[in-house]
């Protein structure tokens, strides 16, 4: 989405004249995680895309500097998480990556985690809304859970704004998206009806991605050259013209099924 698009009754209902701030704050929060990230890969010079995947807590810092100022807005740490979730107006915004491409239709975004799994079921501990059970078919059950004490803070009408996005290590952010569902068995979610909502593209972003130079970070330039110029001294140790094999501690990420939030950034 090129244009900025007036903010929908459905977002003023959950914020209300914040309702375009937050949206601008999920934005530019998930443009600059990407930007932080494509630029660490960029910077390692390495094949894999092992310094892009490492950077994906970045997404929950980048939101966290965003929006932790609004008004009713606060910090919540999921139980057993590393990272800050943000909680605005009773609003808990849950960002997963969708996929690495945009082949992957945002109808079938999953959940891939098992903390982001868990929060969706202890907060769904009350009765669900009929247009959402709708959604399910007959054969689904709805299995209420007990909400684990780290969650007893929350406010009982918290609810669950989930934020889906498609990123990759060289076009940093493409697209992304914010709406209601319920998560079924396989962490797969159920929208509501005419969810999820498409977010406007962040500031100076291209449609090609959120790619660009990084603010703070000042471009060099130069040859390069060491030594003041002059010509690189000879090495005085042996060398050995065997190859030097890989290391095997490490695997690079295999390229399976696009996931949700699957370790990428």
């Amino acid at each position: 989405m090129s244009e900025e698009s007036p903010v929908s009754a459905w977002a003023r209902s959950h914020f209300g004249q914040d309702a375009e701030v937050v949206r601008r704050g999920l934005v530019e929060g998930l443009h600059h995680a990407q930007q932080r990230a494509v630029l660490i890969q960029e910077m390692s010079g390495l094949p894999s895309k092992q310094p892009y995947g490492g950077m994906w807590p970045a997404t929950y810092k980048s939101l966290e500097e965003q929006l932790v100022g609004l008004e009713g807005a606060y910090k919540f740490r999921p139980p057993n998480a590393s990272y800050n979730l943000m909680v605005v107006q009773e609003r808990l915004l849950l960002p997963f990556k969708l996929a690495d491409n945009l082949n992957v239709p945002v109808k079938q975004a999953r959940l891939a985690t098992k903390i982001g799994r868990n929060l969706s079921l202890a907060l769904s501990a009350a009765q669900p809304p009929d247009d959402l059970l709708s959604l399910l078919g007959e054969d689904f059950e709805f299995d209420p859970v007990a909400v684990v004490n780290e969650l007893v803070h929350l406010s009982p009408a918290t609810k669950i704004i989930y934020v889906p996005y498609v990123a990759h290590a060289d076009a940093g952010l493409l697209k992304s998206w914010w709406g209601e569902g319920l998560m079924q068995s396989d962490g797969t979610i159920a929208w509501l009806v005419g969810q999820p909502e498409e977010l406007p593209a962040a500031k100076g972003a291209t449609s090609e991605g959120s790619t660009g130079a990084f603010s703070g970070l000042a471009e060099v330039s130069g040859s390069g050259r060491a030594f003041d110029e002059g010509d690189l001294p000879a090495l005085d140790f042996p060398t050995h013209s065997r190859p030097v094999a890989a290391p095997t501690a490490e695997r690079e990420p295999g390229s399976g099924k696009p996931t949700a939030n699957n370790g990428n950034a």
